[in-house]
């Protein structure tokens, strides 16, 4: 199943595809208590449906998990709960609101984290009351769950962007690969833009340099990013607030943004002026005939996620490989990152047991094999050499390498983060940003407006608290 995404044209979609506890909060009082498992176990419910994890496939494998959980646990029993994804957001509020919230909720990415910010349980006083070591973690991937008043989870997998290319476009137009070095400053936004209009060809063979090309006539793109929002393509572009639409106290709107209209203007030139990113009229027939951009042959570079690679790089007609994200127009470099945890509900009951199921799904023992279930890159270090010796095995002619490095330049604050109203704003944002695709904009006007929409909303918000 390809990890859902919000794409553009669509406006909005919910994100997420590739993997002995101390004293701790107890759940509130006059509540249900939670039914005991089979034997007196406690029962710990892991509710499966807000992102990846409802292919038949994953299915059988989380049902693997749990038999394994369980056979070697005597206090706790897990078991999956499996929700229909179109049905898991009302499913979910439904049971916490009835006394009756599972113990944990995932995987969950950040979107989903932050659509539900204020259901979930503060996991830093079981982290404290143990000294539960983090230090294994990624860094960045301890750092997604952390928010001023709270924290929402483990790290389980992170999903670093990078742009996959087409070997054999480079190969027919004689063009050298793109740098797979970290440190080659010479890999920034003008020279993706001189090698992606070299790489756009018209129906006869001329590419947008050429006098002669033909824009109404395009049959190959230079470049692809259309599997993103609006925060997640501007985050690239190294505004202060980087992937947020506000300030840091979520109360100003700082849509326009001087590195945001930078950033905007450059995709509305690389339509419809240089012609090596594809129109709203390309993406909607690629989306009708259920082509992924670079699976259609048509796009030299595509600018996405790990989450890509298990259905994407199925059965391709070409040879291909990884490149970084190139530096920004600010000599910085900036991988939007996507990330996975599970989520303890803060009315769920039986949290210290939730807490161990957590602790376990996280574990170097386990994560790998988790992640491979959801698609994920694990969030430890210690389990790199192994996770990337299963990746090889797959996919055993690129540099994976592009991949791990990623991690270090991730987008923070992140493009998927919490925001007061986050759906009401995404909205709003990403109606405004598609207009892109449509037709020529000042992006500046664009934003400028939007940036008013978003504070309107926020006004709304803080005059209610």
């Amino acid at each position: 199943m390809m990890r859902r995404l919000q794409k553009l044209l669509s406006v909005v979609v919910t994100a997420g595809l590739l993997l002995s506890g101390c004293a701790a909060p107890s759940a509130p009082t006059g509540e249900p208590a939670a039914p005991a498992a089979t034997g007196g176990k406690t029962k710990v419910t892991i509710f499966v449906g807000l992102g990846t994890g409802t292919d038949p496939d994953q299915i059988k494998a989380q049902e693997e998990l749990a038999a394994k959980f369980n056979s070697s646990h005597e206090s706790i029993e897990v078991e999956f709960l499996i929700v229909p994804h179109e049905q898991a957001g009302e499913r979910l509020l439904a049971m916490v609101a009835g006394g009756n919230a599972p113990q944990l909720v995932g995987p969950n990415g950040i979107s989903t984290v932050a659509q539900f910010f204020d259901s979930w349980a503060d996991v830093a006083p079981f982290i404290e009351a143990e000294a539960f070591d983090t230090s294994d973690f990624y860094g960045p991937a301890v750092e997604l769950n952390h928010y001023p008043d709270k924290t929402v989870g483990l790290p389980l997998g992170l999903f670093p962007s990078f742009i996959f290319y087409n070997k054999d476009m480079f190969d027919a137009a004689g063009i050298d690969y793109p740098t797979h070095d970290y440190d080659d400053a010479s890999w920034n936004l003008d020279k993706l833009r001189d090698i992606a209009m070299e790489l756009t060809l018209d129906a006869n063979g001329n590419n947008a340099k050429s006098p002669d090309f033909d824009a109404s006539r395009i049959v190959q793109w230079g470049f692809d990013d259309a599997w993103t929002d609006a925060r997640g393509f501007l985050t690239r572009f190294g505004a202060p607030n980087v992937g947020r639409p506000t300030t840091e106290d979520y109360k100003t709107a700082v849509v326009n943004s001087e590195e945001w209209v930078y950033g905007l203007d450059w995709l509305n030139r690389a339509v419809w002026v240089d012609h090596f990113v594809p129109d709203a009229t390309v993406q909607q027939a690629r989306d009708a005939a259920g082509i992924d951009p670079f699976g259609s042959n048509q796009v030299a570079m595509f600018y996405s996620h790990t989450w890509f690679m298990a259905e994407g790089l199925v059965d391709l007609p070409f040879e291909y490989d990884f490149a970084p994200a190139p530096f920004n127009q600010k000599g910085q470099r900036i991988a939007r990152i996507h990330a996975d945890t599970f989520t303890i509900p803060k009315n769920a009951q039986n949290q210290e047991a939730a807490w161990e199921v957590l602790k376990w799904l996280t574990a170097p023992e386990q994560i790998v094999d988790v992640c491979l279930i959801y698609g994920c890159l694990p969030a430890r270090r210690s389990v790199e050499a192994e996770f990337e010796r299963r990746l090889a095995e797959r996919y055993p002619n690129v540099d994976l390498d592009v991949i791990f490095a990623a991690i270090d330049y991730l987008d923070n604050p992140n493009h998927e983060s919490f925001v007061p109203e986050w759906g009401r704003i995404n909205d709003v944002l990403n109606n405004n940003f598609s207009a892109v695709y449509l037709g020529p904009i000042d992006a500046r006007a664009v934003l400028d407006q939007t940036n008013q929409e978003v504070q309107q909303i926020l006004d709304e918000y803080w005059a209610r608290q």
